[in-house]
């Protein structure tokens, strides 16, 4: 509108009418699906339920949906008259009002600290390049068990410093499908004595990949300073939530990854939504800052196929979460299914993928090949900002 002439109290006046958004709303009782399409088609907007709320025949016991379309101000206005209501529409509206908020960017402050330096995530995406330190990675490039492995994941490291990696993330146990688990002195005696000698030769914040409290803490004394958590702070190994009383103490940033042992979804982005939720909830409770929460959507870990695609096609649905997010899609099986290619030959598509990421509100990217992406990415920003 100002590239137009249009006066900036015109702006700030017909902003809210420009942005549309769609909303779809679960577990509604037969009267809060009725009064929410009432209120929408009053503010001028519209809202989609199921045929028999529209004709007042109630089925007893069943729940309901609800889509709504309108613009943020038609919004805003259906929430505050929401508040006023009964049947326990409040609730609705006060989460409704969060969610728009978050998705908007309104109320997102995505600054981390990461030691004594200060990351704006907003800025640009962030690269974070991954050293793995297995001698069973999937993508076959564990160093673990090659002669002086430390050289080479030092070697590895600043190559992909200077190739454009922001961070750098380290894992000591394969999490592929069907790979054994790794005991916690054997993880330690692979990733710790390269933390070491990492934090001492590079200055970009190092994360460790663990999902044990114990490796993850000696990680941090040794110079990690962020923590990537695959089972989100609720390892089924950890129901003392050891690992969230070791990212507060630490103070650091941790990653929360959305997993389930098996699949099977209902509402697929419903439900890692509120999974993400309900490991923000069990960090903020044990004492970590909510701006020092990063999530991931979990690409590959208890999904199938098409869930993987489904949650690839609606990344920016994240937004009303509020938290910056991660996207590790690099060489993986969804990848390699859907171009019938072998892991050596999967960079296109994971190209590909993070910049539908990138597109779609992606914060970091946790890749293999850094200086393509990195490349991709920049050139694509380039296009984006000009």
């Amino acid at each position: 509108m100002g590239e137009i002439g249009v006066d900036p109290r015109g702006v700030a006046i017909m902003a809210g009418k420009f942005d549309h958004y769609q909303v779809r709303l679960y577990d509604l009782t037969f009267r809060q699906a009725a009064i929410i399409k009432q209120e929408m088609l009053a503010r001028g907007a519209d809202a989609a339920v199921p045929w028999n709320v529209c004709s007042w025949q109630q089925e007893t016991g069943v729940l309901y949906q609800a889509l709504l379309s309108g613009t943020k101000r038609q919004l805003e206005q259906f929430i505050t008259k929401l508040k006023q209501q009964p049947f326990g529409l409040p609730g609705i509206a006060a989460n409704l009002e969060t969610a728009l908020n978050n998705y908007s960017g309104e109320t997102s402050n995505f600054t981390i600290s990461i030691g004594n330096r200060i990351y704006d995530l907003t800025v640009r995406t962030y690269i974070m390049g991954i050293i793995n330190l297995t001698p069973d990675s999937f993508s076959d490039d564990g160093l673990y068990g090659k002669p002086n492995y430390i050289d080479l994941a030092l070697k590895q490291a600043e190559e992909m410093i200077a190739a454009g990696a922001d961070f750098l993330d380290l894992g000591a146990e394969s999490t592929r499908p069907g790979s054994e688990m790794v005991p916690e002195e054997e993880e330690s005696k692979r990733i710790l004595p390269v933390v070491k000698e990492l934090a001492r030769a590079v200055t970009v914040p190092i994360s460790v990949d663990t999902y044990k409290p114990a490796v993850a803490e000696a990680a941090l004394n040794q110079g990690a300073s962020i923590i990537n958590d695959i089972w989100g702070l609720q390892s089924p190994d950890d129901p003392e939530r050891r690992m969230a009383k070791v990212a507060a103490a630490a103070k650091c940033p941790v990653i929360i990854m959305h997993n389930q042992k098996e699949p099977g979804y209902r509402f697929l982005m419903k439900e890692l939504i509120e999974g993400l939720n309900k490991s923000i909830a069990i960090a903020v409770e044990h004492g970590v800052g909510i701006g020092q929460i990063i999530i991931d959507p979990g690409i590959g870990f208890g999904k199938t196929y098409q869930d993987n695609l489904q949650v690839l096609q609606n990344l920016d649905q994240l937004r009303v979460i509020g938290r910056p997010v991660l996207l590790g899609t690099s060489r993986k099986s969804v990848i390699g299914k859907t171009l019938d290619l072998p892991v050596e030959e999967r960079l296109e598509g994971t190209i590909a993928a993070n910049l539908w990421g990138v597109a779609k509100g992606v914060q970091i990217l946790r890749v293999h090949d850094v200086q393509a992406i990195t490349r991709a990415v920049r050139m694509y920003e380039a296009i984006i900002k000009a």
